[in-house]
């Protein structure tokens, strides 16, 4: 099965879904566009998560073109939107693949047409085998590649490809990890075992080699830095070290892959400038929207770095509106947004916009306002002594950390510099 991108313009909405006019006016997704809907005129019921399209245009245009000059490939990962609009248009901006966490987020790239896909996990079960075996003897020309880290895992692997007709061998990626993080052979020694186990056994093979060196994170970038060198140069002496013994499948087409969105720029000056030869895949997959908070201080680091020259200008296109609905004391706001609409897992949201219709033609800056806790369903403001903020006045908050964001909303706006929307985006969460 393959999705179209008119598969989800015809898609109907579920009732209940958040920001959809409430005079049943809109029933699909395609059904968004041309209609001029505005929710700075109140034509959207608050909250509703919005995308400027130009923020988006600019992200997939500098991050793939960084990605280009650095000689490397991208995968994003498409765990952070689950939106096969943005993935799709993340393909056509010239992205190598997609890269996910689990089965279910592989079958709908797979749908989509992915044209490569690193399931960058181990794969365990025999649901998940049976099912990633069943899609790669649909379609062997596009190859998905999945981690492995054990003995255990392998020959699961191997006897699940055995049993389906017509499968091709399994790719496989060891995945090297690192001393108390997640998965991943912790020596040199357990990769080449594990690799000559894959050389051993049928069903199987060996395609390269997977790391994640995301967890390396402090308040030192310095040290952070080194130590995500470290950590690279231990991918980098596997990657030696099998290609050496001829372990390998193939020897010219060796998948080196690393890099969430907060160290793309070491990973690309590593694998690409240290492993001739090899296949540098980067799996960021922040930048689509990018973030006010967590990735907005990475990339600050990286500016210091500039280590595979200056980062992507990245910009923050994710945005949450809402209202103020209570101003029960002067120095505190009640917003209409809660944990149910925003990340919190790093940083709180922080507001970056308001608008009073009839007294603004536009959005203007604020600061000052200070979101200090969140409940389910509401905002709770610090307001500074004589701030002009009244009940009703719509907020616009930029959020860190967009992955738990988009999971709360089924479907999000896409809007233009004025704010109107130009269509709308689904998730599959």
């Amino acid at each position: 099965m393959t999705m179209r991108p008119g598969d989800i313009q015809d898609l109907r909405l579920a009732p209940g879904t958040k920001g959809l006019p409430l005079d049943g006016s809109i029933q699909t997704v395609g059904d968004l566009a041309g209609r001029g809907l505005n929710p700075l005129r109140g034509d959207l019921p608050m909250p509703v998560a919005l995308l400027r399209r130009a923020a988006l245009d600019n992200n997939l245009s500098v991050m793939q073109a960084y990605v280009d000059r650095a000689g490397a490939k991208l995968a994003p990962h498409a765990k952070t939107t689950m939106c096969p609009q943005l993935l799709t248009r993340q393909l056509d901006a010239g992205a190598w693949g997609l890269t996910v966490a689990t089965m279910t987020q592989l079958k709908l790239c797979h749908d989509l047409g992915a044209p490569r896909i690193i399931l960058a996990n181990q794969l365990v079960g025999r649901a998940e085998i049976d099912g990633l075996a069943r899609l790669t003897a649909t379609a062997p020309d596009r190859p998905c590649y999945v981690l492995v880290d054990g003995v255990e895992g392998v020959r699961a692997i191997s006897e699940g490809f055995g049993r389906a007709a017509g499968a091709p061998a399994a790719r496989l990626l060891i995945e090297v990890g690192m001393t108390n993080g997640r998965c991943g052979v912790r020596t040199l020694q357990e990769g080449l075992a594990l690799a000559k186990l894959v050389r051993s056994l049928p069903h199987v093979e060996l395609h390269g080699i997977e790391g994640y060196e995301g967890l390396i994170f402090s308040q030192q970038a310095a040290q952070d830095a080194t130590e995500v060198d470290t950590y690279l140069g231990s991918v980098l002496q596997l990657y030696e070290l099998l290609r050496a013994e001829s372990l390998f499948a193939d020897a010219n087409q060796v998948i080196l892959t690393a890099g969430g969105s907060a160290y793309y720029d070491l990973v690309a000056h590593a694998l690409a400038g240290r492993a001739p030869g090899a296949i540098p895949v980067l799996r960021s997959g922040c930048y689509v929207t990018h973030d006010s908070g967590f990735y907005r201080e990475l990339l600050a680091r990286m500016d210091d770095r500039s280590i595979a020259g200056p980062p992507p200008r990245l910009q923050p296109a994710l945005e949450v509106w809402t209202r103020v609905i209570s101003r029960p004391q002067p120095d505190q706001a009640i917003v209409m947004m809660g944990k149910r609409d925003v990340s919190h897992d790093i940083h709180l949201p922080m507001a970056r916009r308001w608008f009073r219709e009839g007294l603004h033609a536009a959005p203007r800056p604020v600061d000052g306002l200070v979101v200090e806790k969140l409940s389910d369903q509401h905002g709770f403001l610090s307001v500074p002594p004589g701030a002009d903020l009244a009940v009703g006045d719509l907020l616009g908050f930029e959020i860190s950390h967009p992955c738990t964001t988009f999971d709360k909303w089924s479907l999000l706006m896409e809007v233009d510099d004025d704010y109107t929307v130009v269509g709308g985006l689904k998730t599959f969460f």
